[in-house]
């Protein structure tokens, strides 16, 4: 028995990924193996106990071994009731409630979820089917809740309280409900519970139930047994809640940070900010959840002109427009492209970093969108044209897809080819309020009607306009999105016609530049957090092991 063991690391355990809910799992385990407490010669066997409550009972061979003064035997043999409920009558008068797979928690009963049985149908209910306080109530059915279990803690406010079809109750007989709890909760119980069924509906059949081997201690180390469970179970709670308050406290500095950093007025804020940042970077990202808020930072600040220095050398934004408006007529007169009227002037931004200039998004290339081939015929698909759609832009750069097209499609339908270099972006998804997927394609491809395309007039600002609507994500989402829970659209003609902020292209070069940087750090600390998280995991799994086989 390594109690001991286990009390000195419980602190350590519960640091690791998810290591409360693992804390939890050990301590009903040990419980259950007679492992988390010793026994005591005084204590009056449980072969003795068995006999006094079921002289015929049946005793097993069991799931592991015991302490020699326990024993194992079946569920039946030490339960004066053992049966699911009914399925009722439902009704809107609340007299009697009926207790459901969502009244059924792992941490407790819960009476709000439960629903009402109409008065008039309670003449059909034997009164054994009417709850008692410590009851076992077993979820019997569903993918699910299916084997969990809790205690009908007794109610003042109803004399009577039934449990519909999905559950099944267990009335024990002269035992410790808490600790039967323990047993059926335990890791070794619910990864083995014996179901049946189709996929759509598994049950825990009754005679499943009543056959189950349960390990029987003394009644006097049940009572301890219990009594060290919900101990510890307190620890844990304190500890989940310290936890909680530490994440909590430390999310809150480091969004406060950031928020400073792109936030800042002028340069001695934002120099300060970035102090405190750099002196504390090693402590605040250390978990994906801060990494993923530093991922976000950095485009903003590359958006506003805060990650890199500005250069009074560099060629200005407004001559980078000009070659752009020059490429642009060109395409017109080549007639490649339609004439479309010029942007009219804008002052929505008070101040612009030196050199920047504001652009519309439809000024900065042709605007395509896509659609799909008829999927009745067979020629039109499993071709070699990538066709891409909002499940494939899962990547910054796309150079394949999950689907494909023939060159038939291509020619037969409204579906067009784009160029390589293209910037994709979806227009109506499921994902949009939650992110803005955006990519470029690296090799030539065609989209889907989700997907809406701007090639670039000058493909050399590609890169730069990736960023720029990464940076921009949050606004985007905010403003330029309209739908309902499951699908949104883009209000595309509302966002061709906003305007951005445009760096010189030097600028634009030094900006993705630090951007990949950057972003190769948080890939960097992505794969040290989920390697640190992985070994402590495996340390944690191989000191339960030890625990839990222990002789």
């Amino acid at each position: 028995m390594d109690a001991d063991l286990f009390l000195q690391q419980f602190d350590h355990l519960a640091q690791g990924e998810g290591g409360i809910k693992k804390l939890r799992d050990v301590i009903l385990q040990l419980a259950v193996q007679g492992k988390l407490i010793a026994q005591s010669q005084a204590d009056e066997p449980a072969q003795t106990l068995l006999k006094r409550i079921n002289p015929k009972a049946t005793k097993l061979d069991g799931l592991y071994e015991i302490p020699s003064n326990w024993v194992w035997t079946k569920l039946d043999s030490v339960s004066s009731y053992i049966q699911r409920g009914k399925g009722p009558t439902y009704s809107d008068i609340k007299q009697v409630p009926v207790v459901s797979q969502k009244c059924v928690q792992w941490r407790g009963f819960d009476f709000v979820l439960a629903r009402f049985i109409d008065p008039e149908t309670l003449q059909n209910y034997q009164e054994e089917r009417f709850l008692v306080a410590g009851d076992l109530l077993w979820n019997s059915t569903g993918t699910g809740t299916l084997g969990r279990v809790s205690i009908y803690p007794g109610s003042d406010l109803y004399s009577k309280v039934v449990a519909d079809s999905h559950v099944t109750i267990v009335r024990l007989n002269s035992m410790e409900p808490r600790y039967v709890w323990c047993f059926l909760a335990s890791p070794i119980v619910q990864m083995n519970i014996e179901a049946s069924g189709s996929t759509n509906q598994i049950e825990l059949s009754t005679s499943t139930v009543k056959n189950h081997p349960v390990p029987i201690p003394p009644l006097a180390e049940q009572k301890r047994i219990v009594a060290k469970v919900d101990e510890l179970m307190a620890l844990c709670d304190k500890l989940e809640a310290e936890q909680k308050t530490q994440r909590t406290l430390k999310m809150q500095a480091v969004q406060s940070t950031l928020h400073h950093l792109t936030n800042a007025e002028n340069p001695a804020s934002f120099g300060t900010s970035l102090n405190i940042l750099e002196r504390t970077f090693g402590n605040w990202f250390d978990d994906l959840a801060t990494v993923k808020h530093f991922r976000a930072t950095i485009l903003q600040l590359a958006v506003q002109g805060k990650l890199v220095p500005q250069n009074p050398t560099d060629e200005p934004a407004s001559e980078l427009l000009k070659r752009i408006e020059a490429e642009k007529k060109g395409l017109v007169k080549e007639g490649k492209i339609k004439k479309s009227s010029s942007s009219k002037s804008y002052n929505g931004y008070d101040e612009l970093p030196a050199g920047w200039a504001l652009v519309k998004w439809r000024d900065l290339g042709k605007i395509c969108g896509g659609g799909t081939p008829s999927k009745s015929k067979s020629d039109y698909w499993n071709g070699d044209v990538c066709w891409v759609s909002p499940k494939d832009m899962k990547a910054d750069y796309i150079s394949s897809s999950e689907l494909t097209i023939t060159q038939k499609a291509v020619d037969e339908t409204s579906v067009h080819p784009i160029p390589k270099g293209s910037i994709l972006i979806v227009a109506r998804s499921g994902i949009l309020k939650r992110m803005l997927p955006v990519a470029i394609n690296v090799v030539p491809c065609t989209v889907n009607q989700d997907i809406k395309v701007l090639v670039p007039y000058l493909t050399e600002i590609n890169s730069y306009l990736m960023l720029m609507l990464k940076g921009h994500e949050a606004f985007i989402l905010k403003s330029l999105v309209k739908g309902g829970m499951t699908v949104q659209s883009l209000l595309y003609d509302e966002f061709a016609e906003h305007y951005f902020p445009l760096p010189p292209l030097a600028e634009q070069k030094r900006i993705v530049a630090k951007v990949d940087e950057l972003m190769t750090l948080c890939n960097q600390l992505e794969a040290h957090i989920t390697h640190t998280q992985t070994l402590n995991t495996h340390l944690m799994d191989s000191l339960i092991h030890r625990m839990t086989e222990a002789a």
